[in-house]
């Protein structure tokens, strides 16, 4: 925060000194300036800013080996104290051994109960631990072009806007996972990895996040939405004539065996459409080919009419 200050007079003659705080954007600074010291000026603040501005690049560390580790701790802490409890429990049922209630919670013994709530407290901990773990595995690794946006950002400023110790995190390739995941198909995956396609003035986006000035010329959103539509009109013009010029092929062929060779290769380029341009599971796939595979099955038949016709 800057800080500034006004004068004012009261009719006592008293003069007050008003201090105002403003807020660091208020400050002109020069490239130059964010440039000597980016850690002072940027810091995590900006790279915070940088992270939420795209959801993209919410990527953290699962902390994997630490979280089994810490994982096994509280397993053992729980094994402890059931050892303790079964060895009490064990110690009261003795002959020898004074006639205490072992059936009954409410006349409890003081060692045994305090053992038992130690209990509780361990297996609760260790069942959110547990279910907390089951949760974060669920999230997948993020893609290498998202990682490798938020490395550029560092290099960008010279990697001294955060710590360098700070930064190590992006090194744990397989230890990182997306908070917020974006399914892709193969096709979208292939398209991200071109920098010059993704660059292309048509596929900025118009309504991007405030930049601060030491970002403007550095960050270049690209709008996913465009994108998308620009795959979903591929995959309908493909689809269409998937559907439409095999019927006209298989129709002008007198050949079974032709005909045959010709549906093996629609359907194999369809298999292969289908699984580069969906999310679909492999089940799906292939039931989608074998709808197809109808399909070529039906046009077979019109063709195999029209290449014997009925004698009048």
């Amino acid at each position: 925060m800057l800080e500034t200050q006004s004068l004012s007079i009261t009719g006592d003659g008293t003069t007050h000194i008003t201090t105002h705080q403003l807020p660091i954007e208020s400050q002109i600074l020069t490239q130059k300036e964010v440039d000597a010291k980016p850690w002072k000026f940027i810091g995590y603040p900006g790279y915070s800013s940088f992270l939420a501005s795209e959801t993209d690049l919410l990527i953290f560390r699962r902390f994997g080996a630490t979280s089994a580790r810490i994982a096994l701790k509280l397993q053992d802490n729980v094994v402890v104290l059931e050892e303790e409890l079964s060895k009490l429990d064990g110690n009261f049922a003795r002959r020898e051994a004074k006639d205490v209630q072992n059936g009954s919670f409410r006349i409890e013994q003081p060692d045994r109960e305090k053992v038992m709530n130690q209990l509780h407290n361990a297996l609760l901990e260790y069942n959110a631990f547990m279910l907390q773990q089951v949760e974060l595995r669920k999230f997948p690794p993020p893609s290498e072009h998202d990682v490798e946006n938020i490395s550029n950002w560092h290099w960008n400023h010279s990697h001294c806007a955060i710590s360098k110790e700070e930064q190590q995190y992006l090194t744990h390739v397989h230890d990182l996972f997306s908070l917020v995941p974006r399914i892709k198909t193969p096709l979208r995956r292939l398209v991200d990895k071109s920098r010059s396609f993704k660059m292309h003035w048509l596929w900025r986006q118009e309504k991007v996040p405030q930049l601060p000035l030491y970002d403007r010329e550095e960050i270049f959103y690209v709008s996913d939405r465009k994108i998308d539509r620009l795959m979903t009109v591929i995959i309908i013009t493909i689809g269409t004539v998937m559907l439409i010029a095999p019927m006209w092929i298989l129709w002008s062929l007198k050949d079974a065996n032709v005909k045959l060779g010709t549906i093996t290769a629609c359907m194999l380029f369809f298999l292969g459409l289908v699984s580069y341009t969906t999310v679909a599971k492999p089940f799906e796939t292939l039931a989608a080919t074998a709808a197809y595979a109808a399909v070529l099955m039906v046009f077979l038949q019109l063709g195999t009419t029209n290449s014997h016709p009925i004698a009048s």
